[in-house]
Formats: structure tokens, sequence, C-alpha cells
């Protein structure tokens, strides 16, 4: 048996507290675990906590949003529902909940649920998110939202997406787009906006750079080269798909005559290429995952990883036009998140997959979940496990081996991996009809779209009702299938 790797983790910057979820339950530093076991009825994937650490909010696969008080004990305190999983959570200065879920909308959430009389009744929310009952809706990009932030004068909410998009709009009056930074040239997953550089935001995805913008001015400021330090430390790859189409498998193999060999070796090139038949999405099997600021000596330190790699990275936030140097601490395995150590500005607690690539358990697996790094004021690492020793024992001791190691794999635990890079062979239709910066389509072009294409289309607010009204005719008819428009893949 194995245990269960502690998939999300918060700490509060005004109090003593971590909190981390281990598949359906909660547990904090100091000693507290949940006492509503069995609440939870699928895997916890997001985790927020309040600034003063007594309020905790979790979400994952049951689609449930759920508000926790953490004194000592974490006890259930609310439970609301979100249609769609939730890609990024967070506490505004309130103690609202920001929400932003996996199809492209974002919403405000009370910390406590609104009273019957004050819901909408009788809506979908697929239809019109803006009639959700629980919350008020925000913002909404044609596209999968990575994360959202809000800055630090809590005046704007900045949000990214998978379509190279950076968004900074005005809060709460979010309908307001103040402006977008251009610059990224793949799919974004990751922002921050540093508190000692209020008017920064650092962005990465599956490109070889993280860039660095104002925020206040609209401007890419500069590129810091990241690929060099973090393809040697990637693990985890992708689930492959199999390739359907005839033409497509053609061109797939006419293309790798000409590229590197597949090889499980994380290190090659080929670790990207499939075999025969098979396709991985593009690009080098980077998903940059989270990206976090500490100061040092006055020195701004940025700190990131990517799904699916062992080590953490960090570089001092450059002056100009200065050289960057991305330095790494490699662990033994693929990182899931990282959080503040309490009462502390330089330290960092790790969550790893101690169970990837294992088959049965191991003695003092679940010590290994955890690791402590203290970075200095030139952005090196070291191990900082050993003066808090006390602390990394309170986080393993409620992690017991419970779970088989074919239900590990079923977790997932990489899903972004396969999420965000493009898959060979699609990117026609999401030019056409997603919110990539192409050209719209003329009306001439509707007659030979797919319904999927014009429901998109339609999202973005172009009058295509009759050109779906004929395909779903035909539909009914035998000649076509009629298909519900979305804005959105699936999450």
């Amino acid at each position: 048996m194995l245990p269960l790797p502690p998939t999300a983790i918060a700490t509060a910057s005004a109090a003593s507290t971590v909190i981390y979820a281990s598949g359906a339950n909660l547990h904090a530093f100091p000693a507290a675990s949940s006492k509503a076991e069995g609440s939870n009825t699928g895997l916890i994937r997001k985790l927020a906590l309040s600034a003063d650490g007594t309020v905790a909010v979790s979400a994952g696969d049951d689609k449930t949003l759920r508000v926790w008080d953490v004194n000592g004990e974490i006890t259930l305190r609310s439970t609301r529902y979100t249609l769609k999983r939730v890609a990024c959570m967070s506490f505004t200065k309130a103690n609202d909940i920001l929400v932003t879920d996996k199809v492209g909308d974002v919403f405000l959430y009370p910390l406590e649920p609104r009273e019957a009389g004050e819901r909408a009744q009788g809506f979908k929310e697929q239809a019109d998110p803006s009639l959700n009952p629980d919350a008020d809706f925000l913002l909404g990009h044609v596209s999968t939202v990575s994360q959202h932030v809000l800055t630090h004068d809590g005046k704007r909410i900045i949000t990214a997406d998978r379509d190279e998009h950076i968004r900074v709009s005005r809060f709460p009056k979010s309908y307001v787009i103040d402006k977008y930074l251009w610059g990224s040239e793949g799919f974004v997953s990751a922002i921050h906006v540093p508190e000692s550089e209020p008017n920064i935001v650092v962005a990465g995805g599956g490109e070889p750079t993280l860039q660095i913008f104002d925020w206040t001015a609209g401007a890419l400021l500069r590129r810091v080269e990241i690929f060099p330090a973090a393809l040697d430390y990637r693990r985890v790859r992708p689930s492959p798909r199999k390739i359907k189409n005839k033409k497509r498998a053609e061109a797939v193999a006419a293309a790798a005559k000409n590229g590197p060999a597949p090889s499980d070796d994380p290190r090659d090139p080929g670790f990207c290429v499939a075999g025969a038949g098979m396709m991985f999405p593009t690009g080098p099997n980077i998903c940059i995952e989270k990206i976090d600021s500490v100061v040092v000596d006055g020195k701004t330190v940025i700190v990131f990883f990517a799904e699916g790699c062992t080590a953490v990275h960090a570089f001092v936030l450059p002056e100009g036009d200065g050289e960057v140097t991305v330095h790494s601490f490699p662990v033994s395995h693929p990182v899931l998140g990282f959080s503040r150590v309490p009462g502390s500005t330089n330290q960092l607690v790790l969550t790893v997959d101690a169970t990837y690539g294992k088959k049965e358990a191991e003695e003092g697996l679940a010590n290994q979940m955890f690791a402590i790094i203290e970075i200095d004021a030139d952005g090196q690492m070291g191990d900082a496990s050993a003066s808090n020793a006390e602390l990394l024992a309170t986080l393993a001791a409620p992690i017991i081996p419970t779970t088989a190691p074919g239900t590990i794999a079923g977790l997932n635990l990489y899903p972004n991996l396969g999420l965000f890079p493009r898959w060979p062979g699609f990117e026609e239709d999401e030019e056409l009809a997603g919110d990539s910066g192409a050209a719209t389509p003329t009306p001439s072009e509707y007659e030979g779209m797919a319904p999927k294409q014009l429901g998109r289309l339609k999202a973005q607010g172009v009058d295509v009702s009759e050109y779906l009204s004929k395909k779903r005719r035909k539909g009914k008819d035998g000649e076509a299938q009629s298909v519900t428009p979305s804005l959105e893949v699936k999450p």
C-alpha cells in the first residue's frame, strides 16, 4: 500500500499555520486534521488560506467548494458547488473567495453562503455564468484560464490563459479591461505579482523563458531563459493519444523521420516523441506550475517550478539588462507544490510525489513527501530540513499507507501537462474559433464551419445564430451532427 501524496498546500503570511490536502482530507501544522472526514468525496486539488490563518477553502474533483475553520481543529463551515473544476482559488483582503474555473470564468464567492432569498433560481450556469446563485460573475476568457492574481492595491485582477493572453481588469468591476500584456509566445500557466515589486508581473508557461512585465504600463521588460535549468529535471509525460486521422498520422510519421527517436530518458530530446501511431502534445513537456517570490537582504528572488519536474528554480529579479543566473535545487521526486514556512522570510516547504514510479510501499515513504529549502540573496538554495525537523515530522505524521499503486496512477497528479500544450492536428479549429488574436472569420466562411467553431464565435458575441440553426436542422435530418455550443474544451 502507498500513501496519498500531498496534492495542495497553503500557509498564512500572518500566522504560524500550514495546511495541506492528502486525498480527501485536510491536515495542518500545528497538529490538526479534518473533523468532517467523508465530507470530501474527491481528491482535493486546490487550497487557499486566509491571511490570518483561521479560514481555509478547498476544491477538488467533486466540484465542491468547502470553507473550513482552522483553529486547533479543522471543522467544516459551509459547502457550495461549482459547475466546473477549479483552476485557481484565493482570498481577497475582505476574505471573499476568488474562484477561476477551467472553462474560463472567474467568480467572487462571499465567505458566507447567501440566504435562499438572495439566490437566483432556475438557471443553467453553462448558459449564463452571470446567474450563478452563489457568486458574482467577474469576467470570462474564451479559453482555458490557468491563474488569476489580485494586485496588492486590490484594484486590479490579472488573469492568464492557454491562448497566450494576460489580461488586466479592474476589480471588482472586472468587465472593464484596462489592458493586455502582450509578449507571451505560448500558453501561460502561471503568473505572480511580487509584494516587493507591486508593478511587476512574472509569467511563464510552456516556452523557454519567463516574461517580466510592468503591468501598469503594459510593457514587456525582459525575458529570462529557463530551459537550460529546467529541462534536465523532467520526469513526467502526459499520456500519449492515438492518432486516428490517417493524413495526420502520415504527417507525424514524416516529421519523425527528421527528428529525434522516441526515448524514455527525460534528458533526451526524444522524451517528447511518441511511438508509431501515437502522439504527445507539441513542445518540450514543460509547464510552469507556480511562480512566487521572497525578499532576502533587500533583493527580490523569483522562485518557480514546472509540473512533473524534480527541482525548484530561483533567480534574482533583474534590474535593467543585467545577466540572470537561474539556480536549481533538485529533489528525489517530482515537486507537487510549495509554500512559505510560517515565520520565515526565505524558507519554503515543498511537497513532492514520493510515490512516483513506486510499485510497492517503502519504509519511511511519507517522510519523503516534504522538504524545506532556504534561499539566499543571490538566488541559491540549500537544504533547511535539519532546522525544521519538528515541522517536517508533524506534516508527515498523518500520511499513512492506504492506497494501491494503481489508484495513485489514476489520480492524474500532473493534469496540466496534457491540458495546456497544443496537440498536433487540433490547432486549425482553435485558430478559426478561438480568442487567439487571429482575424475573425467573415460571414462567407461560416457556412463551412463546424458547430463547435460557430459556438465559440457566438460566445465571443458574433451573430452566427442563422448558421447554427441550419447545422442543427441538418443534424435532425441525419446529414450532420447537432452539437451544443461550448466555450472551451471540457476540463
